[in-house]
């Protein structure tokens, strides 16, 4: 049993607050239908076609993707509130870009999922008796270290700026709104990174020296603070992967590359074990099918 600190005012000290972060990080991937349970990514063409192990006939047209089943398939379809239906005939769902909705469910509670990704329609399934979940044993990090929570300056942005930026999958772009910039000094020298918005904050996505090497390619970090107030804090030891650095089935967006940092943040989560935490560059389960459209 683990026994909380408290500083001098009986506040919970910053370790404290950080190995509670880690207990909820790691409970929230447990999850039977997490990024730990993601155990397939199926590309869906213009041709009907069966796409095992999903049940069905499975096709796109117009600007949704269809599928076809009869009550003996076991495909369900699951509504907005979470209830299913067998499915005994057709549906159909259309999304936006980079839009994806859990669509069906069968088996042992495998969930379907359905993606739009430049322009093309993919199933992800979710399978709560996936390897990578069911053989879980935390996500490795740094030491927590106090110095790599550091003060930074806000510079936000008039308006939102759409950045184009790389993903996990090869072939594929994707539109990042950025919000502003975060400036902040390390070892006296000045970095700087491009954000975006997360909820009611904003978060960075950054690469550095480590990255590739003893972490995955790209990690998130939240940014503390108001920004209108112009200061605020980036504290790297909240540093996680992305959902792409626990399996090969992943399309998260790459950072804008100006957000490439010329130092090791030894900090945060390092790439999951058993993985390098690096996506490919060409071919694999997620590369676009053709051309981006």
């Amino acid at each position: 049993m683990s026994t909380q600190v408290l500083d001098a005012t009986g506040s919970l000290t910053e370790l404290d607050r950080w190995t509670a972060f880690r207990t909820s990080r790691e409970d929230g991937l447990r999850q039977p239908h997490d990024w730990l349970s993601v155990s397939g990514f199926l590309w869906v063409s213009e041709e009907p076609a069966q796409l095992a192990p999903v049940p069905g006939t499975w096709w796109v047209s117009g600007d949704a993707v269809h599928v076809r089943a009869s009550a003996a398939d076991g495909l369900e379809i699951l509504a907005a509130d979470g209830t299913a239906t067998v499915l005994d005939g057709e549906t159909s769902l259309s999304l936006g870009e980079a839009g994806g909705q859990r669509l069906a469910r069968f088996g042992d509670d495998v969930l379907v999922e359905a993606l739009l990704r430049g322009g093309y329609y993919a199933l992800r399934l979710r399978d709560p008796q996936a390897p990578a979940r069911t053989s879980f044993d935390g996500v490795p990090t740094f030491d927590y270290d106090p110095s790599w929570r550091i003060p930074v300056r806000f510079e936000p942005y008039e308006a939102v700026r759409k950045v184009t930026v790389n993903a996990a999958a090869p072939g594929l772009t994707q539109v990042a709104a950025t919000v502003g910039e975060i400036v902040f000094e390390r070892d006296g020298v000045e970095h700087r990174l491009v954000a975006t918005s997360r909820g009611e904050g904003w978060a960075a996505s950054f690469s550095d020296e480590t990255s590739g090497v003893e972490t995955s390619a790209w990690r998130s970090v939240p940014i503390e603070g108001d920004a209108t107030s112009g200061e605020g804090v980036i504290d790297f030891n909240y540093a996680t992967n992305y959902p792409y650095a626990f399996s090969d089935f992943g399309t998260c967006p790459a950072p804008v590359k100006a957000n490439q940092l010329a130092l090791a943040v030894r900090a945060g989560e390092l790439a999951p074990a058993g993985r390098t935490g690096v996506p490919p560059t060409s071919g694999g389960p997620t590369a676009l099918p053709g051309p981006q459209r």
